[in-house]
């Protein structure tokens, strides 16, 4: 009987570092994202609308078990990365806020203004179990905190005018401001069961071109 306590023990054990291997695994593939990437107009109101819901599913699904078919990212997927030293975060921009691209990046949605141009950019990630990943420690950040994006031509800064909690219906969040280039992040309020969206607002204070 000795070979079933064994399996047992391997077991127990097992069951105890699967949530540290699983944010292990996400935190991987966004160091490669941001890793690799190192080496190297206006749309309809109904599109932009479809994507912000989107994120409804997206916030509210449960992580599921890691697939192989999860890591398939591409350099070529990613289109910058968002930098906020006030909480000491780094992490790769994809394009598009779908629920393969943030389990290890924040989503650029679809629809809002290009980053870095005339409107309002709109950049959305999961608030993660992990102090300190993706947008855990996003209600830290405070109006005048600066926020840095970088993309294969530009350097971006943006300095924080505002934050925000509002209903996932509220789509005054992304209005167009064409006058000024403006980013809003996007994440989930509270981290579990979340009933609402958590905003933080920024406008571009400085751009240097690479």
């Amino acid at each position: 009987m000795k070979w079933l306590a064994y399996i047992l023990i391997v077991a127990g054990i097992s069951i105890m570092f699967y949530p540290k291997a699983h944010s292990m695994f996400y935190s991987y593939q966004e160091k490669q994202l941001l890793d690799d990437w190192s080496a190297s107009t206006s749309i309809p109101k109904d599109q932009i609308q479809q994507s912000y819901q989107q994120l409804n599913d997206v916030f509210s699904r449960e992580r599921k078990s890691i697939e192989n078919k999860d890591a398939k990212t591409s350099q070529t997927s990613m289109i910058g990365k968002l930098t906020i030293n006030k909480i000491n975060l780094t992490i790769p921009i994809m394009e598009g806020a779908s629920q393969q691209n943030l389990k290890i990046a924040a989503g650029h949605l679809k629809g809002t203004s290009a980053i870095g141009e005339a409107g309002n950019a709109a950049i959305a990630a999961h608030r993660s179990y992990t102090y300190g990943k993706q947008f855990n420690r996003l209600p830290e950040v405070e109006p005048g905190d600066l926020i840095q994006i970088e993309t294969t031509k530009k350097i971006l800064t943006y300095q924080v005018t505002k934050k925000l909690l509002v209903e996932p219906s509220d789509l005054s969040v992304l209005r167009n401001n064409m006058n000024e280039s403006n980013v809003t992040l996007i994440t989930c309020h509270p981290m579990k069961n979340p009933t609402h969206r958590y905003i933080v607002k920024a406008a571009l204070y400085k751009e240097e071109v690479l």
